[in-house]
Parts: C-alpha cells; structure tokens; sequence
C-alpha cells in the first residue's frame, strides 16, 4: 500500500529494543548466577552421509539410548507432479499400504502392528514422506524393512483398496469446500501461485481424482518412487554397516534410474485485497508474500531470522504490537513456508471486524520499519536463541530427527549442518537482517486476504 498510515496505525514498535528484556530477567534469579545465558550447548555432529549404487542420499545419525531405529524416506513425489491429473501422487501415495502382491491391506497392517512398528505418511506439493518407527532388534528391523520394501516397491492398488482411497479424497476435498478457513487457505495459495503446479490442492479436484486409473497410478509409482529419486534420513540404534544393511535390500528392490525435476520457478503474484464474508465473531486476516528463494539458497539464514523477529515467538515485534501494546488480537504470528519453487512468508492474526483494514495498515507499517531500520542487536540475540531451542528440541526427537535428516539431505546440506546451524546464525549482523528485509518484504506483492462480517471500516482505537 502506498497510502500515508493514519496516525492512529504508526507503529510503536519501529526500533527494537537495545536489551533482551528476558536475559535481562533470567540474570537476576539466583539460580541463573554464574551461567552464561547466552552460550548454546553445542548439537551433535556425528551425521554420516553417502549416496548408494543406486543413487539415493543417506543421512544417518547413530543413538543408542533406546533400541529403537526411525527411518525417513523422502521421495520428490509430491502434487507438483501431478500433471494434467491433480490427486495422482495422492492416490498412489495413500494406496501403497493397501495391498502388496501377498497381503491384502488388513493382513499388512496386521503384520506391521505385529512387530510393534509405527509407520505414517505424509505429503505436500514437493514430497511424499514415509516413516518408520521399529524396535532395532536385528530379527524385528530385518521384518519391518521387508514389510516396508513390499508395500513401496510391489504395491498391489487393488481395485476396491483404491477406491476407497479415492472416496476417502473425495471428502476430504468435500471438507475442505465446505470450511471458509480453508477456502480462504486455498484462495491465498490459488492467487499467489497463479499459473504454478503449488496454486491446486495437492489431494487434487472430485474431477480429476474420478478419472484416474490403475495404469495412471503404475506408472507414477514406477517414476516418482525410484531409488533416484529418493532421500533417507536414519536416526537410532544401529552401527553404520547395520544402516547400510537396513536399506540395501529396499533400494535394490524400488524402481530404479527416475529423478523427479525442480518445479518451475513460481512467478511473482499481483498484489490483492480480497474480503470473503463469513458470519463470526471476529476477522481472520492472512498477508502473503511470496520470496522467490528457498532454503538451499544463499541468504535464506536471514530470512528465518527475519521471521523469528517479525512474528514467531511472544517477544516477536508482532506479538508486542498487537497483543501486549494495543490488546487489538490474542494470536498473531509469521510463519516461513519453504516449498522447492520458493517460500512463502505469511502473517496471520484475528481482529475486531471493523479493524480489519487499520490492522492490514499497521502490519505493513511494521514490514516498512524492518526494511527501513533493520532489527536492533539485542532482537538477534533473542531470535537465534529462540531457533536454537527449538533446533534441541527437534534433536531430540529422533522420530523428528530422520526427517530433518532427510530434508537437510534433499537441500544439499553438509552432514556438519546442524553442529553448525547456530554458530552461522551468530555471525548474521542486524545489517545482513535489514538488507533480507529490504530485498523480500516488497509492498508490492502483497496478498491480503481477510474472512468474516461485512463492516464498516474505522481507525484503530488513539492510544492513551
């Protein structure tokens, strides 16, 4: 927006602040004396990397406090492949444990529930996920991996298995038609990635999903779940002979020599300001911008620390603003979405109906205070400790942790990665935040995006 702010929509919040009000808290307990708040307990780094004979990249993290093992295949087989028939890659990838060739879909999940295993899937525009989760016993890992090979490389897509898939789709899609938050979701993602793979649903459309058929599923299955096309991510109680052991057989046994490509590069959106009525209380407001980088591109440190200022945590210039200055909303967050075309920086936050617009003007005035004066020292400081919680926080799942593993491996990131995460957020200076702001937080691109009420639109309540 081009448009002066009205007085009463300045933000109070332009500067940061010089102190880390929370250090600064912690430092007076007794029981904080002598520790030094600002150092990080260094993360492991004993993360092994290779790539097999048949082209996939393993990521492997030995942990023996539990025989346990959680395994993360990551094959790029997500909607984005989709083609001319949205839904494929999610009809394959929810059929697959509906029947091998021997075992109809109660005998194999029967037979994983037997061995105590967990198994879930998961997927998105850029990925399907597969996970694992067994006792390391050599004779229970050799049964779950060969249950687990059968389901990935010789899925049986019975007729009547995939059409309960397929119905199964259906209402989810029907769900998602009839709920205004993910029609406003839908529309966001529609806009900004207009004319891209990422603007359809990755569960695809009724009309699509209706037509495809069994030779429609093969043949994605035997492209997109090759061993090429695959990264795995291994955490557990295993030595490295053992972990290569554990997945020799899957590999040489899945499709082999098919890499999916990058998905074209998204183009950047018009700017839109879109309200869709909808009978509530209050206003749910959601402003998009899309960033054409990723997190294997240079720079992409700055943003998540960006990120981390504007909006990720209570201390967050956000949450400050709207919540504990102006009591205008409860929630208020940023979140970075990072897809492989590009990544998406969103605000979401709830308003009084006749404040939707004077809030949309108060967020973009805070987006103008970061590209024009950058975050202050002290906002460093607290957002890299912030990401360094949560990154010991992830560490220490090892179910977690496998899938990390598999998305570090996919973007290329050396197995020092996470030892060294911190150290590299550390060395960012609030220059470096300033100039990411400068160069992403573009008011041109801007997707507004409200849900809620008709109402006449006013100022932000003067503050005393």
């Amino acid at each position: 927006m081009n448009k002066p702010l009205s007085t009463s929509s300045m933000p109070l919040i332009c500067k940061g602040p010089m102190t880390d009000t929370a250090v600064a808290a912690m430092a007076r307990l007794e029981s904080t004396q002598g520790l030094d708040l600002e150092q990080h307990q260094p993360l492991p780094a004993q993360i092994q990397q290779w790539q097999t004979d048949e082209g996939a990249k393993v990521s492997f993290m030995p942990s023996h406090d539990r025989p346990i093992f959680d395994l993360a295949l990551r094959f790029r087989a997500g909607s984005a492949l989709d083609g001319t028939s949205p839904g494929l890659a999610a009809l394959v990838l929810y059929s697959l444990d509906q029947g091998t060739e021997h075992l109809d879909a109660a005998q194999f999940a029967q037979a994983i529930e037997g061995l105590g295993a967990i198994m879930a899937r998961q997927m998105n525009q850029d990925e399907a996920v597969i996970t694992l989760r067994c006792l390391s016993l050599p004779a229970l890992r050799t049964s779950a991996l060969q249950l687990l090979t059968q389901m990935l490389a010789r899925p049986a897509f019975r007729e009547e298995a995939v059409a309960g898939i397929r119905e199964r789709l259906l209402n989810f899609l029907g769900a998602v038609a009839s709920s205004p938050a993910s029609g406003m979701s839908h529309a966001t993602m529609s806009h900004v990635f207009d004319g891209h793979p990422y603007a359809t649903h990755w569960a695809g459309t009724p009309e699509s999903l209706k037509q495809i058929d069994e030779q429609q599923l093969r043949d994605f299955h035997r492209r997109a779940y090759s061993a090429n096309n695959l990264d795995i991510g291994l955490v557990g109680d295993l030595s490295r002979d053992e972990a290569q052991t554990l997945i020799t057989e899957l590999l040489q046994a899945l499709p082999q020599h098919w890499a999916g490509q990058l998905p074209p590069p998204a183009p950047l959106p018009e700017a839109l300001t879109r309200h869709q009525e909808h009978t509530a209380s209050t206003t749910r407001a959601t402003l998009t911008l899309l960033l054409p980088t990723s997190p294997d591109k240079p720079g992409y440190a700055a943003l998540t620390m960006l990120d981390e200022i504007l909006g990720s945590g209570f201390e967050s210039r956000l949450t400050q603003e709207l919540r504990s200055r102006r009591a205008l909303t409860y929630t208020i967050r940023s979140s970075l979405r990072p897809f492989d075309a590009a990544s998406l920086l969103q605000i979401e936050w709830d308003i009084a109906p006749q404040y939707r617009d004077a809030s949309r003007e108060l967020v973009s005035g805070m987006l103008a205070c970061l590209r024009e004066h950058g975050p202050s020292q002290a906002e460093c400081d607290m957002a890299r400790n912030q990401i360094a919680g949560r990154l010991h926080r992830t560490m220490a799942s090892n179910a977690e942790l496998a899938k990390s593993l598999a998305t570090s491996s996919h973007l290329g990131q050396p197995a020092d990665h996470f030892a060294t995460y911190i150290q590299s957020l550390a060395a960012l200076t609030p220059k470096d935040i300033r100039e990411a702001a400068r160069l992403w937080l573009s008011p041109a691109q801007e997707v507004f995006i409200t849900l809620g009420p008709p109402h006449a639109q006013q100022p932000l309540p003067e503050l005393p």
